[in-house]
């Protein structure tokens, strides 16, 4: 990361860092490798998935205002479900309940319907309950 920081190599590496530091429970660390990530990545994609990761460390610290910022980036299309899910576990995480099932639906409606993952989001919109 310090020799060669342009390479795809480097960024690789600084996720692959960042998620051993997040299982050890090293949040400093992984932070810091993620924000790295999101600043000298080339590749789009490895910045979308270092603000996610980023965004769920921020929300395991209940640093929910930092971790909503990161969810507020500009990102492609098709990481709308994912960034629109973990909304939604921050804003649920502050009681927002309404906006949390928001934010959940829009996932729902944007993750491919042959998809697992929609299995946990509807989970999720269930222990909401019904719109009031």
């Amino acid at each position: 990361m310090d020799k060669f920081p342009s390479t795809g190599y480097a960024a690789r590496a600084a996720l692959q860092a960042a998620l051993v530091n997040e299982q050890m429970k090293d949040a400093g660390r992984a932070k810091a490798q993620l924000q790295w990530v999101i600043d000298h990545a080339t590749e789009d994609g490895l910045q979308d998935v270092a603000r996610l990761r980023l965004a769920a460390v921020l929300l395991d610290e209940q640093n929910y205002a930092d971790a909503l910022k990161q969810l507020e980036a500009k990102h492609p299309a098709s990481f709308d479900g994912l960034y629109a899910d973990l909304r939604g576990d921050v804003l649920n995480a502050q009681g927002k309940t309404d906006e949390a099932r928001s934010a959940y639906k829009l996932a729902f409606e944007k993750i491919d319907a042959k998809s697992m993952y929609r299995n946990l989001i509807q989970m999720k919109l269930d222990a909401l309950g019904a719109a009031k």
